[in-house]
């Protein structure tokens, strides 16, 4: 048993890394094609394919009148998004930001920030963070966001001169949606064996929601922006790991609020709020000073995130008592 779900943890894992290759390369072309810059490409396209996770993790929960998991979710693949996978990134190859990229950056930083921020008060103030209100804002933001992103074109001149043609295009959609597919399936396959593997070796359910599970919602971003960043589209990889960020605080807790109102648990829930305005604070910090972000900005990130598992840890063992 223990060497068939290692076997299936094994090749789920080549295939997650081979079709993110894909979905890097695929990528890149479509920006060229449509005469946008990598990062927008990364903040709409690449965002809301990696997202899908979240969203139907969303969905169901809140059908099922369970929203605080959505917003769990939401709040801690937001937290792993920065931390762990720029962390990751940077850690093993670097990470430069672009100074053309900088400001789009730091918009989505501060606005995810804000967002963040508000929910905190109305969590605190009302005992709720989201009603039907706030969701079909948080909808309403997500529209405004892909007009705003899809109507900047690209100011870096890297590609504004398209060498693909409609054919290449079309070929290279096909073959993004493929290897997105591929990437989300593999994923799960990668979350199921390894979870498996942890049961096997009775390791606690606690310390398998906190590690495994939060992380494998994040992984297909995960496996993605380190492709992209190893083959030195930082863009793509600030794209995709901060679009995600507003995508599942827009679209994702939008469509679960509007299912069912959220209601949320202190005070794990304002733990993970505060640690994703850490996380959107460190990488503003990164972005506007040091605008790059080498093996020991990379190894504290991953080392912020080891305190936030073990926060959230420990609340989550105290709200059980």
């Amino acid at each position: 048993m223990v060497l068939f779900e290692l076997a299936t943890l094994l090749v789920s894992l080549a295939f997650l890394s081979k079709s993110s290759s894909v979905v890097v390369e695929n990528a890149v072309k479509l920006s060229k094609f449509f005469g946008v810059s990598e990062v927008a490409i990364g903040f709409i396209l690449l965002a809301v394919s990696t997202s899908l996770p979240e969203l139907s993790v969303s969905i169901i929960s809140s059908t099922l009148g369970e929203g605080a998991i959505a917003a769990g979710n939401v709040f801690g693949s937001n937290i792993a998004n920065i931390l762990f996978i720029l962390g990751v990134g940077a850690f093993f190859y670097g990470l430069k930001i672009n100074k053309s990229v900088l400001n789009d950056v730091a918009i989505v930083l501060v606005l995810t920030t804000l967002i963040s921020s508000y929910i905190i008060f109305n969590s605190l103030v009302r005992s709720q963070a989201l009603g039907l209100l706030e969701s079909v804002i948080l909808l309403l933001l997500f529209a405004g966001y892909v007009v705003y992103v899809f109507s900047k074109k690209n100011k870096d001149g890297k590609n504004a001169e398209s060498n693909v043609t409609k054919k290449e295009a079309l070929y290279a959609f096909l073959y993004f949606s493929i290897a997105i597919a591929l990437v989300l399936v593999s994923a799960s396959f990668v979350v199921s064996s390894a979870v498996k593997l942890a049961q096997t070796l009775n390791l606690a359910e606690s310390f398998i929601g906190a590690t495994i599970i939060a992380i494998g919602t994040s992984l297909p971003e995960l496996s993605i922006d380190v492709q992209a960043i190893r083959k030195k589209h930082y863009g793509l990889a600030l794209g995709d790991a901060i679009g995600s960020n507003m995508v599942n605080l827009t679209l994702v807790l939008g469509v679960a609020g509007a299912i069912n109102p959220i209601s949320i648990v202190l005070p794990v829930f304002i733990a993970a709020l505060l640690f994703a305005i850490v996380a959107n604070i460190l990488l503003f910090y990164v972005a506007a000073v040091n605008k790059r972000l080498q093996k020991n900005g990379g190894l504290a990130f991953l080392l912020v995130y080891a305190i936030y598992l073990i926060t959230i840890f420990y609340l989550q063992i105290g709200e059980l008592h």
